[in-house]
């Protein structure tokens, strides 16, 4: 039984949360294409962020730190810093503090940061912030939309001033920070 779990239990599992009508790949975004991902009842089209991490991965050259919404673990955050290998304000808030025991107050300050910068109404705090972590590319897409609704009204307020968008397809923008 424990050699025919593996095989019969990943079918079984894999079918729960994907479309079993994808062809096996190598390509580790195929799944993407046409997806839907639910978080607390807000459904994600995963298509709109492959096309944007795909122009992330074409259009930027070194490893700028960006800016991207955050969800508790085993969720849909965290995905263009995972998928491009750019680094980000927080990515996996657990496995950080378990990296940085003696610090985990630190990861705690950044998930509110984070928080602050989507959510907080402060463009002049959000700026303080941006520059703390040095970010340069703030991404607004379903997600973001989803989980911090006031963020796009904020960040295209900044447009012209302090920020241009970059990027603006199927209803995800990609922000750069001015200067």
């Amino acid at each position: 039984m424990t050699l025919v779990y593996p095989v019969f239990g990943t079918i079984s599992r894999v079918s729960d949360r994907f479309s079993t009508a994808l062809a096996p790949t190598l390509d580790g975004t195929a799944y993407m294409n046409g997806a839907v991902y639910v978080d607390d009842g807000k459904a994600l089209q995963l298509e709109t962020d492959k096309e944007a991490i795909e122009w992330l991965q074409d259009n930027v050259d070194g490893t700028p730190t960006i800016l991207e919404g955050n969800r508790p673990l085993y969720r849909w955050g965290s995905r263009f810093s995972i998928y491009t290998g750019l680094p980000t304000v927080i990515g996996w808030d657990w496995h950080q503090k378990q990296q940085r025991w003696g610090f985990q107050y630190e990861v705690d300050n950044r998930l509110q940061d984070v928080q602050q910068m989507y959510s907080g109404p402060s463009v002049s705090q959000t700026m303080a912030l941006l520059h703390q972590y040095d970010v340069t590319y703030i991404i607004d897409g379903q997600l973001e939309q989803a989980f911090y609704p006031t963020a796009r009204e904020k960040f295209d307020s900044m447009v012209g001033k302090t920020l241009k968008v970059v990027y603006d397809r199927d209803g995800v923008r990609i922000y750069q920070v001015i200067g």
